[in-house]
């Protein structure tokens, strides 16, 4: 996830106090991504993938077990552990050395708020997806009360400088490198796609999507008795969004 764009070089794994968990869960992450797109009808075997930010490529190499062609992307010198199963290229994700037109699925699975210009990086999905290609987008939301990178509440509703001193206070780093979206400001990105809302529908089947997950099992299964219409309204304060993004056109592979 370490993108050129959020004007730093330390790779993501290395700025989170909570590695070992974060890549415990990586497996889980990967299957409700696969359980994801299977819902939409395509036919993995046949499509091929570019995971934008893939870090170490704990979760693209799972992918890639599943796609005809599999490319992962992000700046760390270091070549991930599992690139034997995939095409690893280091590159600016908001400048995609990658031919427009060529992949039928993007994935942008927490990265959107690693970029200083999230514009950009859409840019970039729009221009090398295929026509009729689509895109998964998972992004936190900045009203959360505990922001997930840094686990300091209420640090994404401050003011950049006032996050800057609240992060150096409690020894998290130098600075707020992250910039989440809010609700509104993620649907204003994205409207150059026809978006498909999965968030309500993934949180209302834990079984089918969130099986295995330790870190939601509790409350996954309270939300899955609320009403969808419930749901659907607290949207906005989601603490996380999952979002399939459509470039219109020529049906994709299915």
């Amino acid at each position: 996830m370490s993108l050129r764009s959020t004007k730093h070089q330390q790779p993501f794994l290395d700025r989170i106090s909570f590695r070992d968990s974060y890549l415990a869960t990586r497996e889980v992450k990967a299957q409700k991504i696969l359980k994801v797109l299977r819902a939409q009808g395509l036919n993995l075997s046949g499509a091929s993938l570019a995971d934008i930010g893939c870090s170490r490529g704990h979760i693209t190499e799972r992918l890639a077990a599943e796609f005809a062609f599999t490319v992962g992307v992000d700046l760390d010198r270091e070549v991930p552990s599992g690139a034997r199963q995939f095409l690893y290229v280091q590159a600016d994700g908001c400048l995609l050395p990658l031919a427009t037109g060529a992949f039928d699925v993007v994935l942008a699975n927490h990265v959107l708020e690693h970029v200083s210009s999230p514009e950009r990086l859409l840019n970039e999905v729009w221009r090398i997806l295929k026509p009729g290609g689509l895109c998964y987008l998972a992004c936190p939301n900045r009203l959360s009360l505990m922001e997930p990178h840094y686990r300091l509440p209420f640090l994404s509703w401050m003011p950049r400088p006032l996050a800057d001193r609240y992060v150096r206070w409690c020894g998290r780093g130098d600075r707020y490198l992250d910039h989440m979206p809010t609700y509104w400001l993620l649907k204003q990105l994205t409207r150059q796609f026809r978006v498909q809302d999965q968030t309500v529908r993934v949180l209302k089947n834990p079984e089918q999507f969130l099986e295995g997950d330790p870190l939601n099992a509790g409350l996954n299964r309270f939300v899955a008795h609320c009403p969808s219409w419930i749901l659907k309204t607290l949207l906005p304060f989601a603490p996380v969004w999952i979002l399939i993004l459509h470039k219109e056109g020529v049906e994709a592979s299915r």
